[in-house]
């Protein structure tokens, strides 16, 4: 399993097994939470037999939080694997969605024109059977890097990526393959959109700012894709408290 999470010094016995192990096998693969409740606890046994002494700390060991199947999300490790590995027109498509953010059809409606790099800026077409609404959205600097060389020589007028829909699917499924993902780990277009509004909002992006940069018509689509269960709101609230730093005994020290 640390092969398939590309470990790079997986322990050579039972002893050597580490806390950082755990973590790499709970971010790097995309189980759902009984299949990792299943091997957690078979590896627990496992340690036990050897003596290792981390199958008893069991803050180690927790779970993720469950989530619906049908609402994946890469770990950044993965999403850096997969943008890493892909090349040419896959490596556009899966910057576009899953460092921008952007959705299938915008990607497919994109000109040339439409990469403004003197304003280091996407103008992007929404989904919508009218035509959808245009929005003005910043380049991700990698992206950025990668559509210079790509847009060189082409038709301004011409598709940024002359792709069909069946065609942008292939162009994914060869940057999956190329990441060597196990099996079990499916990407989607959507997934990729839903990854980068999950990892941006990691990294401090505010859901206002989040909303613009998907062309969302609410915040709460955006904690949708975000995926804002209770796990993580608690987790979220606990650093509001510290960043107070204990609000209740400044109460105290001012009165």
């Amino acid at each position: 399993m640390l092969r398939r999470v590309r470990v790079d010094l997986p322990p050579n016995s039972a002893r050597g097994f580490r806390a950082d192990h755990v973590r790499s096998l709970r971010e790097g693969l995309s189980w759902a939470r009984a299949t990792f409740q299943l091997h957690f606890a078979a590896l627990r046994q496992f340690l036990r037999w050897a003596h290792n002494p981390l199958a008893d700390r069991r803050a180690i060991w927790a779970l993720p939080p469950g989530e619906p199947s049908h609402r994946r999300w890469l770990t950044r490790r993965q999403l850096n694997q997969l943008y890493a590995s892909a090349q040419g027109a896959s490596r556009v498509l899966v910057g576009l969605e899953a460092l921008n953010g952007l959705r299938r059809v915008e990607v497919l409606r994109l000109r040339v024109r439409d990469v403004l790099f003197e304003e280091d800026s996407l103008s992007v077409r929404g989904k919508g059977t009218q035509g959808g609404k245009w929005r003005k959205i910043p380049l991700h600097p990698a992206v950025r890097r990668d559509l210079l060389g790509w847009v060189r020589g082409k038709d301004p007028e011409g598709p940024l990526l002359d792709l069909s829909r069946s065609g942008a699917d292939l162009a994914l499924a060869r940057a999956v393959r190329a990441a060597r993902f196990p099996t079990e780990i499916r990407v989607s277009h959507h997934d990729l959109r839903r990854s980068f509004g999950r990892l941006a909002h990691d990294a401090g992006m505010d859901l206002v700012q989040l909303k613009n940069l998907l062309g969302h018509a609410s915040i709460e689509m955006s904690v949708h894709y975000v995926g804002l269960d209770a796990a993580r709101m608690r987790d979220g609230l606990s650093k509001f408290a510290r960043y107070l730093d204990h609000p209740e005994r400044s109460a105290v020290r001012s009165v």
